[in-house]
């Protein structure tokens, strides 16, 4: 697949905030096929850019849309539509907020609710680092009670959910004094009491073990770089140490956690909050997950216990692993991009 993408200042970027899709083929000289970047990052020869317009499968948006005016996407989209190809870019931040949307041009993005967009809008992976030394997860036995591991922000605190709400309320009101027509508000989400109500029920079953570290602030509020060397540790060894992980959505409507617990193998408690998952028709994510809806979240513990009371230890063992790979493999940068060229049309 040959991929044009169009230039930006390399004067002074700011590299993590480009399409990681566009970063194996960055370097401080421009856009390149650079072999030693490509390596870095995994990405195989069957995938490189091109300058030529001509020769152009699809066009990759380097910036985050939000950083784009409409005129701007319009004549991005005018080129795509005169090359008769595909533009993918990305949406950067937690609001799931609508834009402009074109023909040719699908914006990838972590955050936003499903049943508020378009078919344009695709879900996107968190992009973390690998956690794991020497690409070892160490496999956990199957208990006859599962382990429930959850370490961050959780507080029953009804002043903290107010203040958390009228962050929402804010940018609502922003965005009806914008538009009075639009449709994507936020709906008022209180992550941290929301979690904490969700770990309350999970330490009220006698069914399920509990591996909590609640969390007063986010990262525990670290500041110094020990600090954050040590909350960072306790984090992933609770993942470690658990059969099962909470995760929910944070500030945006979105579960970083998600990704983290694939990553170490272990087996995410998914709570769908209307959320945007990555290449959701080529990943069976129910086979990954235990799915639940937020509608049955009272219902939490009853659902992992059913899910877990099915397994086998060497399906147990076997779903730690596929989740391994799911993360190391299929949403690795060089397997997006095979999807994305595998998926890649112009409707």
């Amino acid at each position: 697949m040959t991929i044009y993408i169009p230039q930006i200042n390399f004067l002074n970027p700011n590299r993590k905030s480009l399409f990681i899709l566009t970063r194996p083929f960055y370097t401080e000289h421009g856009w390149k096929n650079d072999e030693n970047v490509k390596k870095r990052w995994q990405v195989s020869d069957d995938f490189r850019y091109t300058s030529n317009l001509e020769e152009a499968d699809v066009l990759f948006i380097p910036n985050p849309i939000n950083t784009y005016s409409k005129q701007e996407l319009n004549s991005l989209n005018e080129l795509c539509i005169a090359l008769n190809i595909q533009g993918y870019g990305y949406i950067s931040g937690d609001f799931g907020k609508q834009y402009p949307e074109f023909s040719h041009l699908i914006y990838f993005r972590m955050g936003g609710f499903k049943s508020q967009l378009s078919i344009k809008n695709q879900g996107f992976p968190v992009a973390i680092s690998d956690y794991c030394q020497n690409n070892t997860i160490g496999l956990r036995e199957m208990q006859k009670q599962p382990v429930i591991g959850f370490c961050g922000h959780a507080q029953l605190s009804y002043w903290k959910a107010l203040k958390k709400q009228l962050v929402f309320i804010k940018e609502n009101v922003l965005r009806f004094l914008n538009n009075t027509l639009r449709k994507d508000y936020e709906p008022l989400f209180s992550s941290g009491f929301q979690r904490a109500k969700l770990l309350q029920k999970f330490e009220q079953s006698p069914f399920v073990k509990t591996n909590f570290i609640y969390r007063k602030q986010y990262r525990a509020g670290a500041i110094t770089p020990s600090e954050r060397q040590k909350t960072t540790q306790e984090y992933f060894e609770n993942i470690k140490n658990s059969d099962y992980v909470l995760c929910v959505r944070g500030g945006g409507n979105f579960s970083v956690r998600l990704y983290e617990t694939l990553m170490m193998g272990r087996i995410p408690i998914f709570v769908n909050t209307d959320c945007l998952l990555p290449f959701e028709g080529n990943i069976d994510w129910k086979k990954h997950v235990v799915w639940v809806e937020w509608s049955d979240r009272n219902h939490i513990p009853e659902i992992v216990v059913e899910f877990h009371n099915k397994l086998s230890n060497g399906m147990f063992k076997e779903l730690q692993q596929a989740n391994r790979i799911l993360w190391k493999e299929t949403l690795s940068v060089n397997n997006m991009l095979k999807l994305l060229k595998s998926n890649n049309k112009v409707e």
